[in-house]
């Protein structure tokens, strides 16, 4: 009789989950806490035919246009003239102060949407109308450079990824008997900017037709919230570097 108990006991202790050697259930992931930093557009108001109003947001080669409730994200496409975005659909066309919505068509026949578009507020009544960027050129290693060491500094536009960037302005210096910084102006002419655009400043030294100092990185001016005026420090050529 004893030992009918025990064998009793020993099924029920067998088939007790706490005896079970299957895994535990997977627990569910914890949510990430890593915030992405928000996109920052530049936003433009625009009034068109009809007193109809239309708003281009811009980022980098991306567009988001709002037109009567509906809103259209487009990317830059190549365009002789202009600002040109589309979303395959629809194409924005903008240039200075104006522009135009329309149905994309390869042949340019597309049907506008809305036409004769200006902005509300006139992009060239910036710092673009003054006709001139300044700024200082300087490097911080301790080097003293001969009076013969030419100074190229050049304002450009950089709107397009995949195009080569095209020159506004430039300003060639001798530096003489002078040293860092140098003082520099570069005067343009202000129907040249358009504030949908973006335009850097770079400048190098050549000593003897050798690179000696260079801009590392681009000095963004005059468009987009960008200043008039910058402060260029350069850094060593890359074979001056190594010695």
């Amino acid at each position: 009789m004893r030992k009918l108990r025990l064998h009793v006991v020993i099924v029920l202790l067998g088939a007790c989950p706490a005896h079970s050697q299957e895994a535990p259930p997977p627990q569910p992931a914890k949510p990430s806490n890593a915030v992405r930093p928000a996109i920052r557009w530049t936003q433009f108001d625009y009034t068109c035919e009809g007193g109809t109003k239309l708003t281009v947001y811009l980022h980098n080669e991306t567009a988001k246009v709002r037109y009567r409730g509906t809103t259209y994200l487009m990317t830059q496409t190549q365009s002789a003239d202009g600002n040109r975005y589309s979303d395959g659909k629809v194409v924005w066309w903008g240039k200075g102060n104006g522009g135009f919505l329309a149905e994309d068509a390869a042949d340019g026949s597309g049907k506008v949407i809305v036409r004769d578009c200006q902005l509300d507020q006139p992009l060239n009544a910036s710092r673009a109308t003054a006709g001139s960027v300044t700024g200082t050129i300087a490097y911080l290693q301790r080097i003293a450079l001969p009076p013969n060491a030419i100074i190229l500094v050049q304002l450009q536009e950089i709107s397009r990824a995949d195009a080569p960037s095209k020159t506004i302005a430039q300003e060639k210096i001798t530096l003489g008997d002078r040293q860092v910084p140098v003082p520099f102006e570069l005067k343009f002419e202000p129907t040249k900017i358009d504030a949908q655009h973006s335009y850097v400043v770079s400048a190098r030294i050549v000593v003897d037709d050798k690179l000696r100092f260079l801009s590392d990185k681009a000095y963004p001016v005059l468009t987009r919230d960008n200043p008039s005026h910058v402060e260029i420090i350069l850094k060593p050529a890359e074979a001056d570097a190594q010695k």
